[in-house]
């Protein structure tokens, strides 16, 4: 029987197909190719981009800052002034604000951080600024009146800030220094205590004014009232009936400011009127760590004998002639 040939076998290639891919309509498939492509392309590229930023970013140096007197927001008024035009040899009074805390400039003055103080002086920045505005108003009340902030560069850790261009600055901070008294409102910087708070302010009144005070009102803590009255006036034979007083407090144990006042200041001066020698006369020395020195005689040469006047005893009043007891 002869043999059956086998049928010739028939090979189909089937390719091989992803699922996903084999329902995928083939608009969409075009487009991943594409897309893949753009990564490929543009990949590297962001990289360096966030590469080179990121050296930049470390390596960039720092940014130059603004004084904090320009960067902080001023009004116009303080920026453009109007000032009213003053006759400065017509006024007849003295105020007088003796510094206490320094200001350093920068920031609300109503804020403790912004003020050198001493451990004591904490608290105390609401009644230094009390003071501020008392003397303000009073200057705007009479149109005849200076107001003298008084007080050196005491402190050394403070830096070329004195006491008196510190209050003129907060006030100015405040917006108190408007144009009717801007011209009105000058700074005293070489006094060290509270007796040259009074003296150093007269003369600064006679280096702007050209004459000497009328009437003098000192602007300080109520607590150190009888300094200021009883032992700083009488050192400089100023008449009482036309010497005042305003006295505010910082808060506080009044009794305790009291007592501490007298064996600290008043007892002292009272034995020492012109703080010639002992604690008074170490004072000002550690007062005046940038050795400063005014020229008050020169400038008033009238009263020039008060300036370095140390009686034999120390408590002796001077007994020379001055011009507001003519």
């Amino acid at each position: 029987m002869p043999s059956r040939t086998p049928p010739p076998t028939v090979r189909i290639n089937i390719p091989t197909v992803n699922v996903s891919e084999a329902w995928a309509p083939t608009p969409l498939r075009k487009q991943r190719i594409f897309g893949t492509r753009l990564v490929r392309l543009y990949l590297p590229c962001v990289l360096i981009l966030s590469l080179v930023t990121n050296i930049y970013y470390f390596t960039r140096p720092a940014p130059l800052a603004l004084p904090a007197t320009l960067s902080s927001q001023q009004s116009g008024a303080q920026m453009h002034r109007e000032i009213t035009d003053t006759d400065m040899r017509q006024l007849t009074d003295l105020v007088v604000v003796p510094g206490h805390g320094v200001y350093l400039g920068a920031g609300s003055p109503l804020d403790e951080a912004n003020w050198y103080l001493q451990e004591q002086q904490r608290g105390e920045v609401g009644a230094f600024m009390a003071h501020v505005g008392k003397g303000i108003e009073m200057v705007k009340e009479h149109e005849r009146a200076l107001l003298v902030f008084s007080g050196s560069k005491t402190r050394l850790e403070a830096g070329a800030h004195s006491e008196a261009l510190g209050y003129w600055t907060a006030a100015d901070r405040m917006g108190w220094l408007t144009n009717d008294v801007f011209r009105r409102v000058v700074t005293e910087e070489y006094a060290r205590d509270s007796l040259e708070n009074v003296l150093f302010s007269i003369a600064r009144f006679h280096e702007v004014t050209g004459n000497y005070p009328d009437r003098i009102t000192v602007v300080g803590f109520e607590f150190k009232r009888e300094r200021f009255v009883d032992v700083h006036r009488r050192a400089l034979r100023y008449p009482r009936i036309r010497f005042n007083y305003v006295g505010i407090n910082p808060p506080g144990d009044a009794a305790r400011l009291v007592a501490a006042e007298k064996k600290n200041a008043y007892e002292p001066f009272s034995r020492d009127l012109y703080a010639c020698e002992g604690t008074l006369a170490e004072k000002r020395r550690e007062r005046n760590p940038f050795m400063l020195a005014h020229g008050y005689a020169k400038s008033c040469p009238e009263i020039s004998a008060l300036f370095d006047y140390c009686p034999k005893p120390a408590s002796s009043v001077f007994d020379g002639d001055l011009p507001w007891l003519n």
